[in-house]
Formats: C-alpha cells, structure tokens, sequence
C-alpha cells in the first residue's frame, strides 16, 4: 500500500506541471482583455463627456476648449502618453456621421494639457461661435459629435498580445437651446 501512495503523489505533482502553464496562460489572457476592456471604457466615457460638455457649450467661443477639458479630465492626465486626438465635428441629424469639411481636430503637442492655445494643434473648420442654438420649425439645433482616439499597448507582449491597437470612440448630442424662435 506504501508504494500506492508514493505513485499518486508523483502523478499529482506531473498532472500540476502540465496544468501549471496553461494556468498562467489563461491568467495572462484575462489580464489583458480586462485592461483592453477597460481602455475601451474609459475612452467611451471620455466621448461621452465630451459631447455632453459641448452640448452645454452651445456656440460659446471656448466650447472646443471645455470639450478638451473635460475630455482630459475624463481620460486621466496619465492617459495622454497615448492619446491620439479629439475631433469635435457637426454631425449628420440622421446618420450622425460628420459632415464633410466641418470637423475640428486637435492634436496634444505640448506639456499642458489644460494649455488649449500653447500646447494644442487645432485645425478648425467649424467655429464655435457659428453653430445653432436657436431652436425653431426652420432651423434645428446643431448636432455635437466628439471623437476620441486613444493607443492601447499590451502589456506582455505575447502573442496574440503583441504591438497596440487604437480605441476610436465617438458621441454624439443635440446643442441645447438657448434661444426659441
């Protein structure tokens, strides 16, 4: 019975060697797909913010500054090692597309992010002060869209979790009237 005993823990010990890698494998493979998952999350909440903050704006000079703003504040100043851009563009009402040749985009060049003359490259093409917050039968409000890109890198690096992909998040959102005609 004593030589029983010893040949069962030996097969234990081998059935936890072989068990052992596939283990951490799949430990590996959650990690990665929870902080993938979580990236997403916070990008999307950071479009949503965005758009939120730009439809309280309205056609207020500094509403591509406060969208920034709270995108930033949204993504965590930790996040901008990766960040991409912001886009804040008038959206189709129907498809919610933007529509061509009015889409602002915003590039972090700088050190402060808070900075929106010195540290951002914007390329305007729908100014502020020129989107409509008169709601009446002959003209509708606005629609908002905020646009946020950010680059996800894998943390270990084995494969299938090997280089980076962008996370690409858009919202859109009505301009909140401030005048009725």
């Amino acid at each position: 019975m004593e030589s029983r005993d010893r040949s069962e823990r030996g097969a234990t010990l081998v059935e936890a060697s072989l068990m052992l890698p596939m283990m951490i494998l799949i430990m590996i493979g959650l990690l990665e797909t929870g902080l993938a998952f979580k990236d997403y999350l916070t990008v999307s909440f950071a479009a949503r913010e965005g758009a939120r903050v730009g439809a309280l704006a309205g056609n207020n000079p500094d509403a591509d500054c406060e969208i920034v703003h709270a995108v930033i504040d949204a993504l965590g100043v930790s996040g901008l090692g990766d960040f991409e851009g912001i886009e804040i563009y008038q959206a189709d009402p129907a498809t919610g597309n933007p529509v061509a040749g009015k889409t602002n985009t915003w590039e972090y060049t700088g050190t402060d992010p808070y900075d929106c003359v010195n540290d951002w490259t914007v390329t305007e093409n729908w100014v502020a002060t020129n989107r409509n917050v008169a709601y009446g039968p002959t003209s509708p409000l606005d629609i908002i869209g905020v646009r946020v890109q950010v680059t996800h890198d894998w943390i270990t690096g084995m494969p299938p979790f090997s280089g980076d992909f962008i996370v690409d998040e858009a919202t859109i959102s009505r301009l909140e009237p401030e005048s009725f005609e």
